[in-house]
């Protein structure tokens, strides 16, 4: 190996394998003269060490741990990066050859990384090629990115690598929480996703964030089987670390290369093949846990509780029998009853559980929950086909409800039924910040509201239908 001309010190490393001639680790053969003096340990301490015992004591000192673990000898790679040592920036080069050798050079790059510091002095932007973070690292996830895994890919793509396993991931529902909760709630996901899959995985693995939810592993000299192992113990991890909020679900798909002549591209395709078909089945019963769990999350948190549900649901299967509505009608409405106020979970817990009447300001938010409503059931149309009827489940006959898309019989038929029974609910039953009316009264109040905000024929049919005495 031909050593650089200029360097502050050195490590020389020869490549350790297993009695079946796989890669385990390097072994330290070589340290320059100054190296006791820069990094004031002892040679004697850690020639003959394995790289990774090293690492145990002295990570600190070097501050490359992630570099180390994914070298792989027989490659013609350099990295670059910056780290602090004592107040001095060192410039690391990492070379490797086809001996199965492998040397760290340290050059103390301060004074140069100080006059061009002074130099930069007063410009709004600068780009440092020298810093690995930037170059390598997502900003939101400080995992891998896409253009490093490419690199490793090409790199690892060796008959010495096999088998090589690649496993793609893809975050189920991060839709649903962006429209839902924002973008920030959505930053939120991501970010523990890529603390759980790389805690997760084992140290050798590359984890990358390749796209906005989707996910990369790396896995040299792996075994499907052992691929399989990794994922499971990663979906474990999800199990058992949920978000506060919501339980986060991922969707996983593996692939082997397993001879030298496999086209390393078509392992990919294959298993991002692997992970839609999954996902096809995974995503939809995701969203559907996601939209459960909110829905028990507000019932604790609101007068929102399984009774409530169910006496709309069967007030509304009388009305709906009386108008003669289609099955698919009645399946909707059904579904309304249950899920209406699903959005009421994006709104500020001091607001829904406020005693006094809510200011201008709290009214705006609190109407947004049918907005958030939409959009967290649009994400789960497959199973819960009731989106639109959810944004418009506070429109008034008159128009004069929101959003304030529609008025009069423009309004589905649904929601002018889900509307009436829904009021005559909440007047008749105990909220923090009213007593019930009784029932006699909230007929009359239905009444009065015939055709300003009530379908003035479905809620004449309702009163009628109420006043029997079975209904009452």
């Amino acid at each position: 190996m031909e050593y650089p001309s200029r360097y502050d010190f050195f490590l020389t490393f020869k490549s350790l394998f297993n009695k079946n001639g796989e890669f385990v680790d390097y072994v330290l053969v070589k340290v320059s003269d100054s190296f006791k003096q820069i990094t004031t340990i002892e040679p004697e301490k850690v020639i003959g060490e394995k790289i990774s015992n090293i690492l145990t004591d002295h990570k600190i000192i070097f501050g490359i741990q992630d570099l180390f673990y994914n070298l792989i000898p027989g490659t013609r790679r350099k990295f670059e990066c910056r780290i602090g040592n004592n107040g001095r920036t060192y410039l690391v080069n990492i070379f490797s050859d086809d001996m199965d050798a492998l040397m760290i050079v340290f050059t103390d790059i301060t004074p140069l990384k100080k006059s061009v510091e002074k130099a930069l002095q007063g410009v709004r932007y600068t780009h440092n090629l020298l810093d690995f973070d930037k170059a390598y690292r997502d900003s939101l996830t400080g995992l891998y990115n896409k253009g490093f895994f490419e690199e490793e890919l090409a790199r690892l793509n060796t008959k010495r690598q096999l088998p090589l396993s690649i496993v793609m991931g893809d975050l189920n529902g991060l839709k649903l929480i962006n429209d839902a909760f924002g973008h920030e709630m959505g930053d939120r996901v991501l970010k523990k996703t890529a603390q759980l899959i790389k805690s997760s995985a084992r140290q050798e693995d590359i984890v990358s964030r390749i796209g906005g939810d989707e996910f990369m592993i790396l896995l040299p000299s792996t075994s499907e089987k052992t691929a399989y192992r990794v994922v499971q113990r990663i979906k474990q991890s999800f199990e058992l670390n949920p978000l506060d909020v919501f339980p986060i679900s991922i969707s996983f798909g593996i692939a082997t290369k397993k001879e030298e002549t496999e086209n390393i591209h078509h392992l990919i395709k294959k298993a991002e093949d692997r992970m839609y078909f999954l996902k096809l089945k995974e995503g939809k019963e995701a969203k559907l846990a996601m939209v459960n769990h909110l829905k028990q999350k507000l019932e604790g948190i609101t007068f929102e509780t399984k009774a409530h549900y169910e006496r709309l649901k069967h007030i509304s299967s009388i009305i709906g029998e009386k108008l003669q509505l289609s099955d698919r009608e009645r399946e909707e409405l059904m579904l309304l009853c249950e899920f209406h106020d699903i959005g009421k979970i994006g709104i500020p817990e001091e607001i829904l559980q406020k005693a006094d009447t809510l200011n201008e300001e709290e009214w705006e938010d609190m109407k947004r929950h049918s907005e958030i409503g939409y959009n967290i059931i649009k994400e789960s149309r497959e199973t819960i086909a009731i989106d639109e009827l959810i944004l418009l489940h506070h429109e008034k006959w008159d128009g004069t409800g929101y959003p304030g898309l529609f008025k009069g019989e423009k309004i589905p038929k649904v929601v002018r039924v889900f509307s009436i029974v829904d009021a005559y609910d909440a007047m008749v039953t105990e909220r923090p910040y009213k007593k019930p009316m009784s029932k006699r009264a909230a007929l009359d109040e239905i009444l009065s509201k015939s055709g300003t905000q009530f379908d003035p024929h479905i809620a004449n049919l309702f009163v009628e239908t109420m006043k029997e005495a079975k209904a009452v």
